[in-house]
């Protein structure tokens, strides 16, 4: 008896569902961009409503907060999970990503704070931010400098658009100087929030068609990415010497069209999990397609008034799709689960593509009930996050 109990492993030590939280980087970055994301589109849905005054510019509080408080975690708890396979290095231990975490984390707690005072006082929230951010590159950065893989295009890609990202940090606390907003906006979606996103989508999506799909080949061009930058900037340059971009958001189209027409990627012979991001990336042509309606009209002298409906259309249709489900993808996966889209999810996906027409239509059509539409795509945003999180956020707290 006394032979067979010392053969027994021993019990794994307990532990607390906090701990088991921290124990991942993505467990922890995705719970506080949701938290974060939902707390921000509550309190931008009341300032729309004249509920509460903010102190910030609404278009400043939007677009800061949402890409360097709620996007950047997710990109955070996504990346510091991958680039270790992508690079076979070990994975990143909790003293490198919990600074991280709380840098950001904190200064988004600050930022709300402060947007009811002044804005100038959003700076120290700012650059705690800033901080967190700095951190959070060199650690990719230690990743990739470490490692023995000798391909490593699409990480070095993905650092330049952390880079990128950096730039526009920097330009968002200028502006409380000098009248950086248009660039710093451009810069920060564009040239980051986007290329991030694209970049990953350009490497998974095909990746995970050829692996589960028998007979897919994949079918990328080697030039698709440099391109793809080279007329982001373009764009991004134009805009912000308020020049029609018709030139560059035209390239862009027929860029990306052609690449996704070139991947040939195998919707209906696809499980839910991967069809939904296969559709997802379309948005992308729809939303560049829209920039180009509305700069040829402009080029005729009668220009079409969109609002902010194409730029809607990537970051709704395309960014909120694509986090939903690669977030879901790897909250499964890394628990031992097996990554599907049961009829519950793909109802929340449905509910995305419903969020992001009804976006794109009240840029379209202002005059019928815009500030009804934009409170209604604002509730719809926090009961998509708040039925994802239902679903799935117990697992993050899960041993």
């Amino acid at each position: 008896m006394v032979f067979v109990s010392s053969l027994t492993p021993p019990e794994p030590p307990k532990t607390t569902a906090l701990q088991n939280l921290q124990a991942q980087p993505h467990r922890l970055f995705f719970f506080a961009g949701v938290v974060q994301g939902l707390l921000f589109v509550v309190l931008l849905g009341l300032s729309y409503t004249g509920l509460i005054s903010l102190s910030a510019g609404v278009g400043f509080y939007h677009a800061y907060a949402l890409s360097f408080i709620v996007f950047t975690q997710f990109f955070a708890g996504f990346l510091l999970t991958t680039f270790p396979r992508y690079l076979s290095r070990p994975s990143a231990s909790p003293k490198e990503y919990l600074p991280i975490a709380w840098l950001i984390n904190g200064g988004g707690v600050l930022f709300i704070g402060f947007s009811f005072v002044s804005q100038l006082y959003l700076i120290v929230p700012m650059m705690l931010i800033l901080a967190g951010y700095v951190k959070l590159c060199l650690v990719l950065l230690d990743f990739q400098t470490k490692s023995s893989v000798t391909n490593k295009q699409d990480t070095t890609w993905m650092l330049r658009a952390f880079a990128l990202g950096l730039v526009g940090n920097v330009l968002f606390i200028g502006n409380t100087f000098l009248p950086l907003s248009s660039l710093a906006i451009g810069v920060t979606f564009y040239l980051y929030l986007f290329f991030i996103v694209i970049l990953v989508s350009q490497k998974m999506m095909p990746f995970f068609a050829a692996n589960s799909i028998q007979g897919y080949v994949i079918n990328k061009s080697k030039l698709f990415v440099p391109l793809l930058c080279a007329g982001l900037i373009l764009k991004v340059i134009l805009e912000a010497l308020s020049i029609n971009a018709f030139v560059a958001d035209s390239f862009l189209f027929s860029l990306v069209t052609y690449e996704l027409i070139k991947w040939n990627l195998p919707f209906r012979k696809s499980p839910a999990i991967l069809w939904v991001l296969f559709l997802s990336i379309w948005w992308v042509p729809i939303g560049f397609g829209l920039f180009v309606v509305q700069d040829f009209s402009a080029l005729l002298g009668s220009p079409i008034f969109m609002e902010k409906a194409p730029l809607h259309a990537l970051a709704l249709g395309y960014f909120t799709t694509v986090l939903i489900g690669f977030g879901t993808r790897v909250i499964l996966g890394h628990s031992g689960r097996t990554p599907k889209a049961d009829n519950y999810t793909i109802a929340l996906f449905g509910l995305i593509q419903v969020m992001t027409l009804l976006r794109i239509f009240a840029g379209l059509f202002p005059q019928f009930g815009y500030l009804h539409a934009i409170l209604t795509v604002g509730a719809l945003w926090v009961i998509i996050f708040a039925i994802w999180s239902k679903k799935y956020i117990h697992i993050l707290f899960e041993k």
